[in-house]
């Protein structure tokens, strides 16, 4: 590690660049009709003279001659609430079109008016409470978030990781399998790479890359009525358009891999763009030639636009990834040091794991239209249809050694399973301004969706495959919404919606209401509530599992849990805000095994389940969260975050217990400077480190471990062990440099600095005859070199 970083400071050193300037290119429009806004003020904050622009009928506007670097960015316009638009980063990389989108103030006779807003909070006017944007600025700068939008969100309070080598997100001790992901007004499922293995609903790294992203809203709780199947979260993620003016092109090759991107015009005089982007992953590559676990992936993103002044605007986007792992059985090793032959290195083969060959396959593709159309000055409908899919399927043998010291052996079938499953999806918006008070939402959304799927599995090591689950299911969901945002005063504003979903193989309707009321006391603090009741159903394989009592599918409910949050947010300058958030989430008809402590609060993946599956499963998660952010600006900024809380669930045996997911306490501290090197060069050096409570633990049997050889864990006393608390750190260095005609870029993405090991519970050592610590140990250094052109 210590060469590599000599090695990146050398090239630095080594780095001569040009006199260069750049422009930014963007669009104003309105929040809620999406409609140009025409003779907006754009201008650079603390310019002198003035730098800026006015846009024009299109909305559009351009400021030019600016020198590489980051950029605030003020809009004013007559009826509208004032942007101010902090992190802008000119790098002339061909990202610098944005799209700035205003919100309607109300006077009062009084002639007083709230106009302040915020970049941080996402974009979606119905949201009040935990919410909070990030842009792909922000996805490529923080330390250890390798451009995946589920790592950035690790920065934000109550939101960290179930484990490290893979991005689920655990947002306020909610298991991953219950957040939402929605692209482009699609909602996917299982769209990262290596998804799907240990833990539903998340991989290692996303499919799509961050090159393509526009921007994210994502929330945490009591979010609005047009995002249903989630008790968790929402990641709300849209895909940039392309340079509508000039072609550009990157390469990036890293340890990581290769990543190309493409972007540009396809009619200039009809505004109409395309962007594209690959990658290739090395990381297998690198497993195979040191014998070990060789991931391998390829991704493949786009976005095309096709506006018309008159007509609206059709987008066509589509994401889709290939990955596999190969993990060969553990070789035995005899190595003698030639220069000191009593130095012997020998490696047995000790855990289950050692004597597993697994062939792992995934699989996931998503492709979708999106027609924006304006209905008059103050509507819009938005329409969008798109078909996904995933695909899982693993092919495990079992190494049985001729002895343990030889390599030879014969391989019998262990485990086989695959799944597939596809999802077609219509769904269709319509937003007004009723008046300047008064907004409305209004949407249907339905699913057809089908799963395919079979697991066989051995009783004993030596046993035939036996069939654990065979299904293939085909069902529909419908969704409708509506909800209302009112300012009633000019300093407070209510928000009340209502969804209903209906979900074809669950014998019932649900009912889910929202509401949120907003209070601005003053220009610089706001206060926040919001209720909401949400549901979730589970992956469609898991209706297809039998009832060993009846012999036919369970009799499954949705899952349901109500929200109560409170929000108090002060900006102590134009830069600096504290938020914190008091929340209660009560979840109910959780499904859960009859008669065991296994809950799908817990839920990680299921391939059969051995009992009736009832929704008698309960849970609390009760806890505050404090953020103390500053906003990029004058070269640095910095976010410290801290969370207390509670997480327990209630099994059908009536017994409380902790979530996997309950840590009780973490703090994080994520910070970042940039520095103007001869001028014209931009350093920048990002840190994250993370300090988080031990998981629950469940403590074993030691004498039923050694007489099965196998690690027996105590059922009843499941995760009543706290483990040791833990210490995470990542770092990030980047370097571009402005040539003539080129942007280039060192950097270097290193994630778990500290070599942190996370406890996973306990495993059986067949050599030795004992019961080991199981740790988890994942190390990223992602070393890279970018040219944009």
């Amino acid at each position: 590690m210590k060469r590599l970083t000599l090695l990146f400071f050398i090239l630095l050193l080594n780095q001569t660049s040009f006199g260069q300037t750049f422009s930014i290119q963007g669009k104003v429009i309105d929040k809620v009709s999406q409609q140009p806004i025409i003779g907006a003020a754009i201008q650079i904050e603390d310019s002198s003279p003035v730098v800026g622009g006015i846009t024009d009928e299109e909305g559009v506007f351009v400021i030019s001659n600016l020198k590489l670097g980051r950029y605030t960015i003020l809009i004013q316009s007559i009826g509208y609430k004032n942007i101010r638009q902090t992190e802008v980063l000119v790098s002339g990389e061909g990202k610098n079109q944005i799209n700035f989108e205003m919100e309607e103030q109300v006077t009062t006779l009084d002639n007083i008016t709230i106009s302040a807003t915020n970049d941080k909070d996402a974009s979606n006017v119905m949201s009040v409470v935990s919410n909070r944007s990030f842009t792909i600025e922000e996805s490529n700068r923080f330390a250890g978030g390798l451009s995946d939008p589920s790592r950035v969100a690790y920065n934000f309070a109550g939101v960290t990781f179930s484990a490290p080598q893979d991005n689920g997100v655990v947002i306020r001790g909610n298991s991953p399998t219950s957040v939402l992901w929605r692209v482009n007004d699609i909602d996917v499922s299982g769209a990262a790479h290596f998804g799907g293995g240990n833990l539903a609903g998340a991989g290692l790294i996303s499919i799509y890359s961050a090159n393509v992203l526009r921007g994210t809203d994502f929330f945490t709780g009591a979010f609005p009525s047009e995002y249903s199947n989630s008790t968790s979260g929402v990641f709300d993620i849209n895909f940039r358009k392309g340079n509508t003016e000039e072609h550009h092109h990157s390469v990036q090759l890293g340890i990581l891999g290769v990543d190309l991107a493409s972007e540009g015009p396809i009619n200039k005089e009809k505004g109409s763009s395309y962007l594209i982007n690959y990658r290739h992953g090395f990381i297998g590559y690198i497993g195979k030639l040191s014998g070990g676990t060789a991931p391998n992936f390829q991704d493949l993103s786009f976005n095309l636009s096709f506006p018309s002044k008159n007509k609206g605007q059709l987008n066509i986007w589509g994401i889709g990834g290939l990955s596999d792992i190969e993990t060969p059985y553990k070789k035995y090793v005899h190595e003698v040091d030639d220069e000191d032959p009593t130095d012997i290195k020998l490696k047995y083969r000790e855990y289950d794991q050692d004597f597993l060959d697994k062939d792992i396959d995934f699989g996931m593709g998503a492709l979708g239209a999106n027609y924006l159309l304006p209905l008059g000055s103050s509507s819009v409908l938005s329409t969008s249809v798109g078909v996904t899919t995933n695909l899982y399927k693993n092919n495990t043998l079992y190494f049985e050694q001729d002895a343990d010291t030889l390599n030879t052996g014969i391989l019998h079938p262990h485990e086989q399973q695959q799944n597939i499953e596809s999802k077609v999806t219509f769904a269709s918006t319509f937003t007004t301004n009723i008046t300047n008070r008064l907004i409305n939402k209004t949407g249907i959304r339905t699913d057809v969706i089908q799963s395919d799927g079979y697991a066989y599995k051995v009783d004993t090591l030596m046993g035939d495959l036996k069939n654990r689950y065979e299904g293939n299911l085909q069902a529909y969901n419908a969704n409708a919404f509506t909800q209302f945002k009112y300012q009633l005063f000019h300093n407070v504003s209510v928000n009340a919606g209502v969804a209903v979903t209906k979900f074809e193989l669950v014998d019932e309707v649900s009912l889910e209401p929202r509401f949120g009321i907003q209070y601005n006391p003053s220009e610089n603090i706001t206060l926040g509530a919001a209720y909401g009741r949400h549901s979730k159903r589970e992956e469609l394989k898991v209706y297809s599992f039998i009832n060993p009592n009846t012999q036919k599918v369970n009799d499954m409910k949705l899952s349901k849990s109500d929200h109560y949050v409170g929000s108090v947010k002060i900006n102590l300058s134009k830069n600096i805000r504290l938020t914190t958030e008091v929340y209660y989430q009560e979840l109910f008809d959780v499904p859960v095994l009859q008669g065991t402590s296994y809950s799908f609060a817990n839920y990680t993946t299921m391939w059969e389940a051995n009992a009736p599956i009832v929704n008698t499963g309960t849970g609390i998660n009760k806890g505050i969260d404090i953020t103390l952010e500053r906003s990029m600006v004058n070269g640095y900024y910095y976010m410290l975050t801290g969370s207390l809380y509670d997480s327990k669930y209630t099994d059908d045996l009536g017994v409380t217990r902790n979530t996997l997911f309950n840590r009780n306490y973490m703090a994080t501290i994520t910070a970042g400077k940039e520095f103007v090197v001869k001028g014209k060069n931009l350093l920048g050096v990002n840190i994250n480190a993370t300090y988080l409570g031990g998981i629950p633990l469940t403590p074993y049997d030691e004498a039923a471990s050694h007489q099965q050889q196998k690690v027996v864990y105590k059922e009843n006393e499941l995760y009543t062990v706290k483990g040791q608390d833990e210490i995470w750190m990542n770092f990030g260095i980047t370097y571009k440099i402005p040539k003539k005609k080129t942007i280039r870029t060192w950097g270097l993405d290193m994630q778990n600095a500290l070599l942190t090991e996370q406890m996973n519970g306990y495993k059986y050592n067949h050599h030795k005859q004992t019961i080991d610590e199981d740790k988890v140990f994942f190390i990223m250094p992602n070393f890279y070199y970018r040219v944009a052109f």
